[in-house]
């Protein structure tokens, strides 16, 4: 990694969504609403999704945040990388 430059992370995760369509739709427009998702077609009751983060912290909180919606019964991960991201300022 050069200077300017920082690693983030990139996850791609499957939802369980809840049986009860109610609840796993509230977590889809919840999810949805997340500038660092981007959903992939529904099927049934799984949501893929891919999750960019600014680092593995705020990867962390998301994956937590999901575990917590009433409509999503689990979170598996699929896949993490790390995606070289430039710097507007300047590294110490």
């Amino acid at each position: 990694m050069s200077k300017g430059t920082r690693l983030m992370p990139v996850n791609g995760l499957l939802l369980t969504l809840s049986a009860d369509p109610v609840l796993a739709e509230d977590a889809r427009r919840r999810i949805v609403t997340r500038r660092e998702a981007q959903l992939a077609p529904r099927m049934d009751r799984w949501q893929a999704l891919a999750v960019e983060t600014p680092d593995v912290r705020a990867a962390h909180d998301f994956h937590e945040w999901l575990e917590s919606l009433a409509g999503v019964e689990l979170v598996e991960v699929i896949y993490v990388g790390f995606d070289e991201s430039i710097l507007t300022e300047s590294v110490p």
